[in-house]
């Protein structure tokens, strides 16, 4: 071999060692199983079941009594289609009915895993007679609950079917009168060779239809179940139908695997792990959660997801629920997952524009404070309105400017321009609402009439600062899309107008108030008087002429507490890790799980009924721990605790379409990766002691902005790993390491 050839192998060699930046080691089997639910028993309590879904149907395994379990089932577009008439009641979630499993003998023990990487539950359950040993799964790739079960000694089992009457959760629960309004037709069961059938006919139209089969012999047993939904023509059981006849004992363990790498797969596109294994936990099984909950071409999450349960509240809140419930998926790296909200908003732009008074449809739009999927929701502010003509809930004007803020995340973690195209249309009409209403008066400033804060008890008011943020907020994206995309908008011209004389944002000694008419002196769950602050950072840490008074705002909402909720706790706990004060952050995490209003042993969360918004949120909250990026900065660590002295994650997804994965160990960050994949301007803020280094698979150039915030040359493409000091020899991703405990699910 010549000299030549040598040469080229030992720079091959060094070529490897350098660009082979960062060994994995994480152990995903390992990793996951020390975060799955563990129930030791099960209680007669939906919020202490365990969850199966698959984005579309869902499961629910709790006890119906001390000797049998049941299975609630849902479906999240088993909903009503009545227009016209109360959505609670014309629009809302249907119940569709449970399995319940009986044995033969008296149950001594019930011993159950849900194990989040393979998204089934498995265990045993002893009795006097004998063993049940069962697994259950709600398939990823296929409509269809497979629940096996296995029976030793003299132990039997028998599956009884209850199917539940067609009717408003809102009228079950006595809110109104059911005689009053038309009855959905009685259900209908039969079986057709092997198969059973319960069909449920819509007065509205349409139907759902659920149909289930067994599969085995002697003490093996394979109960296979599927829900269809069809609107508005009928055809719900012949769905079901060929759903069912597609399955046969020797596809079941195809469609197993199949669903297996589904999820193996979803899990791998990001990765956290930190000391405080209760939320480490917490935070995996909320991205099980939230995979459970939707799919690309299902519904949107409302309030209760897949997982029907009886609630005065059978549809979806615009004026903080929904939006809370989709952050979450940004910076987890699922934006796929956020598909079905966006099509939602593209679909009814029609309605969206209908719910704004008539003098205003033909150029707004608006939506009220809860309805259906059809985002059919009014709003009635009018220019010069006294603040006495119509309900609160329809002068929540902000609502719909802040859904499409959500909207706009999609658009700043992929940089996708599709997005913002679709969105243009919609977010024009709503900032146009405001456009419609707004006064400049003697100071020369762009005042708003009389609109409703949510939820504070005193929320009328002009200038709310609800409707400030979101409108700020708005005119500022428009003129960025209308750049971006070269559309030369002619109201360019008066959206820059409006945004130099927008009235500022009312405060006081106090801090933020609600608006021009209302201070802020009651206690108050919601922040909708912060939205400046978090989550649009229009007033942000980075602006040391805000920081005293951010900081005042938040201790008068602090001490005003007795009305807070889950979610105040994970908004406030973002504000402080804005502020990096990450010791205050982790308190408010810990103080959500306690309680009158805390997290149950599932991680799900009540308020009279499910509101999934809230344990989601806290994901939101977490992510910001790690990993923060806004005005234009990439933030890794911004608000670790003093107490996390190790911290890892991988691939979280920050804003300008960025994977970050950072590490660090005894207090001290080892390095941070940066991939770029749309190219947009890096620069990151690190908490680097000395000078910061790169290194990649070119010489990156870094250059100092003051800070501690450097720019990187970084491409398209590209990834950059970022450190301090002497390089080491490897950079490693691994798993902190665990406390041994398993601490959700039920002891």
């Amino acid at each position: 071999m010549n000299k030549r050839i040598v040469i080229l192998f030992l720079l091959a060699g060094i070529f490897q060692q350098t660009f082979a930046q960062i060994r994995n080691k994480i152990n995903w089997d390992t990793f996951m199983s020390r975060n799955d639910m563990v129930f030791d028993s099960l209680s007669t309590k939906w919020e202490e079941g365990a969850f199966l879904g698959n984005g579309l149907l869902g499961v629910m395994v709790y006890r119906e009594d001390a000797n049998t379990l049941r299975f609630d089932l849902g479906r999240t577009d088993v909903v009503a289609h009545e227009e016209g008439i109360n959505a609670s009641i014309g629009r809302c979630r249907l119940p569709i009915g449970r399995f319940v499993m009986g044995v033969r003998g008296s149950i001594k023990s019930i011993k159950l895993r849900l194990d989040l990487l393979k998204a089934e539950l498995s265990g045993t359950i002893a009795t006097d007679k004998g063993l049940v040993h069962f697994s259950g799964l709600v398939a990823a790739t296929k409509d269809v609950i497979i629940l096996n079960t296995r029976t030793e000694k003299d132990e039997k089992l028998s599956w009884t079917w209850k199917p539940e009457q067609a009717l408003s959760p809102f009228l079950a629960l006595g809110k109104d009168t059911a005689s009053k309004y038309t009855a959905n037709p009685p259900y209908h069961i039969s079986k057709e060779n092997e198969v059973n059938y319960n069909y449920q006919v819509l007065a509205s139209g349409g139907s759902y239809t659920t149909a289930w089969k067994s599969i085995g012999s002697g003490n093996t047993n394979s109960l296979l179940i599927t829900i269809a939904s069809t609107y508005p023509k009928d055809g719900s059981k012949e769905i079901a139908k060929q759903v069912l006849s597609s399955i046969s004992p020797t596809n079941v363990p195809q469609i197993i695997a199949a669903h297996r790498t589904h999820w193996r797969n979803f899990y791998q596109k990001s990765f956290i792990s930190v000391p405080d294994s209760r939320l480490e936990s917490f935070w995996w099984i909320q991205q099980y959660k939230m995979a459970s909950a939707t799919r690309v071409g299902a519904y949107p999450i409302d309030l209760m997801g897949p997982w029907y349960k009886m609630t005065p509240w059978p549809k979806y809140w615009w004026n903080l629920n929904i939006q809370l419930t989709y952050y979450p998926f940004f910076s987890s790296n699922h934006v796929e997952l956020v598909a079905p909200l966006m099509k939602m908003i593209n679909d009814n732009i029609d309605n969206l524009s209908k719910n704004a008074p008539e003098p205003y449809q033909h150029n707004s739009a608006a939506l009220g404070r809860s309805g259906p999927y059809t985002m059919t929701s009014g709003i009635k502010v009018l220019k010069g309105n006294n603040g006495t003509e119509s309900s609160d809930a329809s002068k929540e004007l902000g609502n719909l400017t802040w859904l499409l803020h959500v909207y706009y995340q999609a658009y700043e973690h992929t940089m996708d321009k599709k997005i913002i195209k679709n969105l243009y249309p919609v977010l024009t009409r709503s900032v146009n609402y405001y456009l419609n209403i707004m006064d400049k008066e003697s100071d020369g400033k762009y005042h708003l009439p009389y609109t409703y804060s949510p939820e504070y008890p005193k929320g009328v008011t002009r200038d709310a600062n609800y409707d400030l943020s979101v409108f700020h907020w708005g005119l500022k994206t428009l003129l960025y899309i209308n750049k971006e995309l070269g559309l030369n908008d002619p109201l360019a011209v008066k959206w820059q107008e409006v945004l130099n004389n927008l009235t500022p944002y009312p405060q006081d000694k106090l801090g933020y108030r609600i608006g021009r008419d209302a201070d802020f002196s009651i206690s108050h769950r919601h922040y909708s008087h912060l939205l400046q602050v978090y989550p649009i950072y229009d007033a942000n840490w980075d602006q040391l002429e805000n920081r005293d008074l951010i900081k005042r705002s938040l201790s008068q909402w602090e001490n005003n507490s007795a009305s807070w909720r889950g979610y105040s706790y994970t908004g406030s706990g973002s504000i402080y890790a804005m502020m990096g004060n990450g010791n205050k952050t982790h308190q408010l995490l810990n103080e959500m799980m306690k309680g009158k209003y805390s997290i149950k042993p599932n991680t799900m969360y009540l308020e009279a009924g499910p509101v999934i918004e809230t344990p989601l949120s806290a994901v939101t909250t977490m992510n910001e721990i790690l990993l923060q990026s806004w005005n234009g900065i990439i933030r890794p660590f911004p608000a670790v605790p003093d107490s996390w002295k190790d911290a890892t994650f991988n691939d979280l997804s920050a804003k300008g379409a960025f994977l970050v994965s950072g590490s660090r160990r005894d207090g001290t960050t080892e390095f941070i990766k940066v991939k770029s994949l749309a190219g947009s301007p890096c620069l990151v803020k690190t908490d680097f002691k000395g000078v910061v280094k790169a290194i990649g698979k070119r010489q990156f150039k870094i250059t100092p902005q003051g800070n501690r915030v450097v720019k990187i040359d970084l491409k398209g493409g590209e990834e950059v790993v970022l450190y301090t000091g002497e390089k080491p020899l490897s950079f490693t991703l691994d798993a902190v390491k665990p406390d041994g405990k398993n601490y959700w699910g039920l002891k």
